[in-house]
């Protein structure tokens, strides 16, 4: 990455302009609602202004001064989150919580109808036994995830790990669009890799983690989701991979409601000494 702070933004920008128009014309190829194509339009449009105002030097003074750092010593308040609407709780959530793993999940029914679907509540509950949890919540119209009904019929999952690029981005979008059950996301996969023990997966994972349905339970307070437990039966990683190469690949994760990205290499960080959790 260029080290000057300035040059990274404004390719950023152009970047964000670049992936904007290609999500237009992938949504007007596929006839989507003219409402969504214009917000997009719209993103694009204020992007491309940033971008000039920045290279035109007018932004100059952000870049001159050290980024102020956010800290509770500064005037704390509480903010009651059951005042908020489920998209403010969402968006509040989304941005404290970040960045959340995203995974591809891939389940079949008893049927044999195959489902891929973006899911950003993975984590890792255990390590020995090795535990995976993810939540699993109804559609807008109440109807249990296929994920989830999948998982219940046949017990198993595959998790597909993506790199942080436009690539991965695009297979999420695609992924995330509802679909009837005996269709299936994976007719608009293009590339596609069988793996061991016959599994299919995207051809663009750095990963794949295979997992056999252990608990399910319902949330509790009314909520619609239910939370899985998962048991890690094999990792799946490219021949003659190490584990420090995928430690320093960027993965794929969701930053906020709408907003994907990955953990970047020159990120700062820091080693610390072991430490036990549960």
């Amino acid at each position: 990455m260029n080290s000057n702070p300035k040059q990274n933004v404004i390719e950023f920008l152009e970047r964000c302009v670049v992936y904007a128009n290609e999500s237009i014309q992938r949504k007007t190829e596929r006839g989507e609602d003219e409402r969504e194509i214009s917000r997009w339009e719209a993103y694009r449009d204020f992007t491309a202004y940033a971008s000039e105002e920045v290279s035109r030097g007018e932004l100059d003074d952000w870049f001159d001064s050290e980024n102020e750092v956010i800290s509770l010593n500064s005037h704390p308040e509480a903010i009651n989150i059951d005042d908020m609407s489920h998209s403010e709780r969402t968006k509040w959530l989304s941005a404290i919580i970040s960045p959340r793993p995203l995974a591809l999940v891939s389940t079949v029914s008893n049927e044999g109808n195959r489902n891929l679907a973006p899911m950003s509540s993975v984590s890792v509950v255990s390590n020995s036994p090795p535990l995976i949890g993810m939540s699993l919540s109804s559609n807008r119209d109440g109807k249990p995830r296929d994920t989830l009904l999948n998982l219940k019929e046949t017990k198993k999952a595959t998790l597909a790990i993506l790199a942080a690029n436009n690539e991965s981005a695009s297979m999420v979008e695609k992924t995330a669009m509802p679909l009837p059950r005996n269709e299936s996301e994976w007719s608009d996969i293009e590339e596609t890799k069988t793996i061991p023990n016959g599994i299919q997966a995207p051809s663009l994972a750095i990963a794949a983690i295979e997992t056999t349905l252990v608990e399910c339970h319902r949330l509790p307070l009314g909520s619609v989701a239910e939370w899985v437990i998962l048991k890690v039966d094999s990792i799946i990683v490219p021949t003659s991979t190490s584990l420090k190469e995928i430690e320093g690949v960027a993965k794929i994760g969701q930053i906020a409601n709408f907003l994907l990205g990955g953990h970047q290499s020159n990120c700062w960080s820091q080693e610390i000494n072991d430490f036990q959790s549960n």
